[in-house]
């Protein structure tokens, strides 16, 4: 009888995908940390996303949706399961032509003949970069998706947690979400239907998502009248102000006071934690909201670090910082609970004045 294994590489054969076993996840994490997964594959077809699905419910074996690895941090004991990733007319973006597309804001015209005022709409496949969005709608002479130029993260990946910078959000432009259930039924969902929640998932983690729609104002200004800043101009800012060596990104959401975000960074960086390193994870020196890989970090090395920061920002502050980063595969596990016994003992000798 072939097990699982057999079944997909025979599902994949012939179609648009590449597929591997006992895959390093360090290989596909922007924090380059994590095990080996069973089985990775990268689908670039509909069909072929369905036929690798259909796989996943006939031997009940786990999926994982994977994008650029941002904002995730992985076990160093790896996956079970398959992790898939999308590519190819997956990651496709491109302009909507038809007439009459209408959502909740109301009706948008035929985009062939706008005015330079008009809406317009862009399609984005969840494989998409969120930084190949801000590009692709520059040339196309549209504003609004600018602060999405150098975040390192695809659109599926960023509709998990509502991806952002400059005070701007996915949740401003996107208004249509097209998505697969786990029986592979195909959906739509509407703009009324879509959460926009700071830094929470759009729409539920039992969903696919396949593609998204985004309105967003022809010319040189947002639809509030501001001066459109280049996406150039942004990545500059992100680069200046971020560290280069390998993270996830912003590590901690910022949190919310009297009604106001503050930043996490700053509230780390005034609890003197800027430098602080355990194994091969530190604080960045540059930016105190990145968790940074200085050549050997481990996943415990840096799940103690983030939780030794939270206990140290939560005494001197009051406020408990909740991470953006999710871990893989979760936190029920046994090294999790470890590295939370010695934060406990840290937490004991801070009390002590140890």
């Amino acid at each position: 009888m072939h097990d699982w294994r057999s079944h997909l590489g025979e599902a994949v054969t012939g179609c648009a995908a590449e597929l591997r076993f006992a895959e390093p996840m360090s290989k596909h994490t922007t924090f380059r940390i994590g095990g080996l997964a069973d089985a990775w594959v990268s689908v670039r077809d509909r069909n072929t996303l369905a036929r690798v699905l259909e796989v996943c419910r006939e031997t009940g074996v786990r999926t994982w949706l994977l994008g650029r690895g941002s904002n995730v941090l992985v076990s160093d004991q790896g996956l079970r399961g398959i992790v898939i990733c999308l590519g190819g007319e997956l990651a496709e973006i491109k302009e909507q032509r038809t007439q009459g597309i209408q959502d909740s804001r109301g009706p948008v015209s035929d985009t062939r003949v706008l005015e330079s005022s008009t809406p317009r709409i862009l399609s984005a496949g969840a494989g998409a970069a969120l930084d190949a969005v801000a590009t692709f709608a520059e040339k196309e002479g549209l504003a609004g998706a600018e602060f999405l130029a150098g975040i390192p993260g695809t659109v599926g990946g960023g509709l998990h947690s509502n991806a952002g910078a400059f005070g701007r959000s996915l949740g401003d432009i996107v208004i249509s979400v097209t998505v697969l259930d786990h029986d592979g039924n195909e959906s739509v969902l509407s703009d009324a239907q879509i959460r926009r929640e700071y830094r929470k998932p759009m729409v539920d983690d039992s969903r696919i998502v396949l593609e998204v729609t985004m309105q967003l104002p022809s010319g040189c200004r947002m639809s509030n009248g501001e001066r459109r800043v280049s996406p150039e101009e942004i990545r500059k800012q992100r680069w200046s102000k971020h560290p280069t060596e390998p993270s996830a990104g912003s590590f901690f959401r910022n949190p919310e006071k009297d009604g106001e975000r503050i930043p996490a960074g700053k509230l780390i960086e005034q609890c003197g934690l800027k430098g602080r390193s355990i194994g091969g994870a530190r604080v960045s020196e540059k930016h105190a909201n990145f968790l940074v890989n200085t050549g050997k970090a481990r996943f415990a090395d840096v799940y103690e670090l983030a939780q030794i920061v939270k206990a140290t920002v939560e005494e001197q502050t009051g406020i408990l910082l909740e991470e953006e980063v999710q871990y893989l595969p979760g936190p029920n596990e046994a090294r999790i609970q470890n590295a939370e016994a010695r934060i406990q003992k840290f937490r004991s000798g801070a009390a002590n004045g140890r």
